[in-house]
């Protein structure tokens, strides 16, 4: 199930602080994006097969069961979206079709 790039941007924005690790994976997921655990407890490390202008990126979900993840991971999560989104959106379009 793939989802439109728009509408996670604006759930990235509305969430603020109260973004859990495992809403932020579902999110990235629908998008096509790869997250897998990092070396370090807590961290992930974003891919993405189909967009040949991205490497990775990563974020750190702290300790417990689906923590909270601090604002300035979501920032930088949304800021890389915004960024690709037209190439995102057109491979999705390719996904779906």
């Amino acid at each position: 199930m793939s989802a439109n790039v728009k509408d996670v941007l604006q759930q990235l924005q509305g969430a603020g602080g109260s973004l859990r690790c495992d809403e932020l994976r579902r999110l990235l997921e629908t998008l096509g994006f790869e997250v897998r655990d990092g070396k370090k407890a807590g961290h992930k490390v974003v891919t993405h097969a189909g967009l040949p202008s991205f490497y990775s990126t990563s974020y750190t979900c702290g300790h417990g069961k689906n923590p909270e993840i601090k604002p300035a991971y979501v920032r930088n999560i949304r800021r890389m979206l915004e960024e690709r989104e037209p190439e995102l959106s057109q491979w999705l379009k390719g996904e779906t079709s």
